[in-house]
């Protein structure tokens, strides 16, 4: 009973301009994360308490002497949690058919392919990119390209795992996500998960990022095979479960953020 009756205790709200540990932003890719970056930016006010975007070193987030407030970047939650600092975990969830679609525009995309990226890539990752920009989804989909795959197969379950395509993947993520995760958003439910964000911590500011800042995806056709379609579902089967769970999740804690 003591332990029902503390479950049932709503946290204690946490003060945007006074944290306790620093945000960590989980941004998985294409689960609208420029847009809450731009945003949870703003709230930090600060630009000098905004770590640099993770770029693959993780020398700056094991240093728990800086002052940074905002960690943010394609992070996997197991090497954030392997520093051993104590953050205040957040993240955003996207259908996994829209994220795989997005994920195919962003990559077609010719202005996403610059000279900058270019010079940074390993050989292997240009020619999967260089057959992306002319691909149809449905060829991107089907690709046997292992790189294309990568970004296509549990993307986000393996993202908030506490070790990714290993035993226990699934159930680690959702226990994270209700556990771990101090908020967590909802791609489809983006204004409701503004809410619930600025329900989750005091003085979190009304959402105005641009649209221009936003880098939403042009519209392309994306009618998929049933082949297509099988592939999607198949490389998708935990994303798809993860997904399910974590909207039921979003609508119980929305649902205590209206009654409240």
């Amino acid at each position: 009973m003591k332990f029902f009756l503390s479950s049932l205790k709503r946290p204690a709200v946490e003060d945007l301009r006074n944290l306790n540990n620093p945000i960590a932003f989980v941004h998985i890719p294409k689960t609208a994360g420029t847009a809450f970056v731009e945003y949870l930016i703003e709230n930090i006010a600060d630009q000098s308490k905004v770590a640099p975007p993770f770029m693959g070193d993780m020398t700056v987030t094991k240093d728990d002497r800086s002052q940074y407030q905002l960690y943010w970047g394609h992070y996997d939650y197991f090497l954030l949690k392997a520093t051993g600092r104590r953050f205040t975990f957040i993240t955003f969830l996207r259908h996994p058919l829209a994220r795989a679609i997005s994920q195919w525009k962003s990559w077609s995309n010719p202005s996403n392919l610059t000279e900058a990226w270019l010079n940074v890539m390993e050989p292997y990752q240009i020619e999967a990119l260089r057959f992306s920009q002319t691909a149809t989804l449905e060829e991107f989909i089907m690709s046997p390209n292992l790189y294309i795959e990568g970004h296509i197969r549990d993307v986000q379950t393996r993202y908030l795992a506490d070790a990714p395509d290993k035993p226990g993947m699934l159930d680690s993520a959702k226990r994270n996500l209700e556990t771990v995760f101090r908020f967590f958003g909802i791609v489809e439910r983006f204004e409701d998960s503004i809410s619930l964000f600025r329900a989750t911590f005091k003085n979190a500011l009304p959402y105005a990022v641009a649209p221009t800042r936003e880098n939403r995806s042009g519209e392309k056709s994306t009618n998929l095979s049933p082949a297509a379609q099988a592939r999607l579902r198949s490389l998708n089967s935990n994303d798809f479960e993860l997904y399910d769970f974590g909207c039921r999740l979003f609508e119980e804690r929305y649902r205590k953020v209206l009654r409240n």
